[in-house]
């Protein structure tokens, strides 16, 4: 089952097989931080050594030809010190330690991967401020990032070809006057998506996003501006997705009476144990398997 790589087209015999993880917030050099961050962060102070040992020994475990990591990929971009600075080095050694990794890392970003914490008034805050610069620096550390935050990847498996498209839809930090539906993507992005749906006209097209989608946000009248564009391309099969920390999956409506399937899959960070699933491609269908475990809990048929 060898791959073999012809421009952006990846090619396999019969099977193609990823891992997704998402949410896994490492912070490196946690106690660097103000004391109060510090403290109401200690569960993802320990996450480098489960995340590093799952990529060295679950995609050959699994015979894996990548994984995926959809946001909060980080739990913050900077962060205040205890002298009242801000620390800024987190993408550049999660970059780092991905890049040690036996099989290719693909990425999007999260809500947290663009956001800075600060410490006012005894309390910890939240804000995406940074959220140009931060995009920067992923962009300057991430190999997959090299021509943007949403790109896209295809591989045709037994004739069949898929194109997996990852967004950024991470950007949350809005005022609360505006009327923005979630998940967002900005218009050039969202036109990007509409043109990358149009790429060929039998191609099969997963999306790789944060932020899933909701039941406010596929209702008539929300002003989500995601959801429409997917649910009139009945070519997108599957969203992958994290952001809430569960594992668990909804069936949307789109055109021609088909049915876009979007799963969840809960926080790496949370249960590095359980928090994972395989993804296999064929020429016929898509699997996807239960949480923790090779056993399918979803196959959707693709012809």
């Amino acid at each position: 089952m060898g791959l073999f790589v012809a421009g952006n087209v990846t090619a396999q015999t019969d099977t193609l097989s990823f891992l997704h993880i998402t949410d896994t917030h490492v912070i490196f050099n946690l106690d660097a931080y103000h004391p109060g961050i510090v403290s109401g962060r200690q569960h993802y102070g320990q996450g480098i050594g489960p995340l590093k040992q799952f990529l060295q020994t679950m995609p050959g475990k699994l015979k894996s030809n990548f994984v995926v990591i959809t946001g909060d990929l980080v739990d913050f971009y900077e962060a205040e010190t205890d002298k009242g600075g801000m620390l800024d080095f987190q993408a550049e050694q999660f970059t780092r330690l991905i890049g040690d990794s036996p099989v290719p890392v693909f990425l999007t970003l999260g809500n947290h991967d663009l956001a800075a914490y600060g410490w006012q008034n005894e309390k910890r805050i939240s804000s995406q401020h940074v959220a140009v610069r931060s995009r920067a620096t992923w962009i300057r550390n991430a190999g997959c990032f090299r021509e943007g935050t949403y790109y896209s990847r295809t591989y045709t498996v037994g004739g069949t070809t898929y194109r997996l498209i990852f967004l950024e839809d991470g950007y949350e930090d809005f005022r609360q006057d505006e009327k923005v539906g979630m998940p967002y993507l900005d218009k050039a992005q969202l036109y990007w998506l509409e043109t990358e749906l149009q790429q060929l006209p039998d191609d099969i097209e997963i999306i790789l996003m944060h932020i899933p989608l909701s039941a406010e946000s596929v209702q008539p009248g929300s002003f989500c501006e995601l959801y429409p564009v997917l649910a009139k391309n009945p070519s997108v099969k599957l969203i992958l997705a994290g952001h809430n920390h569960k594992n668990e999956a909804a069936e949307y409506d789109q055109a021609e009476n088909q049915k876009l399937m979007q799963v969840q899959t809960g926080a790496f960070g949370r249960d590095p144990v359980n928090n994972w699933r395989q993804i296999r491609l064929t020429k016929d269908q898509i699997t996807v398997s239960l949480p923790g475990k090779v056993e399918n809990e979803f196959v959707i048929q693709v012809k």
